[in-house]
């Protein structure tokens, strides 16, 4: 069966559409992602405050960790990329604790969900969460400026922000953003 001209151009020209606004997209994402970069490099932030709840029901504030060189992570059990870097911050926490390092998990999740995972995949590192919105919110302060999981900040001894990384880190991008901290 043909299709006449006029309806030809119209699918072609929704089809184009769609392409140049899917790559319209890319190029927001990417430009998002290289801000972050750019914005750990050039313009160093202070750590942001906040108290949330830990696994044991207790309250947290940031202030407990004052002083001290963190890695904050943002993630959630419901991602993917975020169980599986787990096993690496594990590592890392392990490795660097003695020097005063410490590593946070901040979860967007519900404690009954994250006591079950936490189950399967232990860490002894301090686990805090809140509701979605909030947390967020939060990581938006630690640099996450498309609100993507996972997210992790790096936060020297005087409270500046010197890295951030938006998606699932490895056991050497980490180890070498923790080194610059230390």
């Amino acid at each position: 069966m043909l299709i006449p001209a006029t309806k030809q151009s119209r699918i072609r020209g929704r089809g184009l559409f769609q392409i140049v606004l899917a790559l319209g997209f890319v190029i927001i994402v990417a430009a998002a992602v290289d801000r972050v970069a750019i914005k750990a490099a050039d313009e160093p932030d202070l750590v942001h405050g906040f108290e949330l709840i830990d696994m044991d029901g207790q309250t947290r504030h940031s202030d407990e960790w004052e002083g001290k060189p963190l890695l904050i992570n943002f993630w959630a059990t419901w991602c993917i990329p975020c169980r599986k870097e787990m096993p690496a911050l594990m590592e890392i926490h392990e490795k660097f604790a003695d020097q005063g390092f410490e590593v946070i998990g901040i979860a967007a999740d519900e404690g009954e969900k994250i006591a079950k995972f936490l189950e399967e995949t232990p860490v002894a590192y301090p686990i805090l969460y809140g509701e979605m919105t909030s947390i967020f919110d939060l990581s938006e302060n630690y640099g996450n400026v498309i609100g993507v999981l996972p997210h992790t900040a790096f936060v020297d001894r005087e409270g500046v922000i010197r890295h951030v990384k938006v998606g699932e880190i490895s056991h050497e991008e980490a180890e070498e953003m923790v080194l610059d901290i230390l």
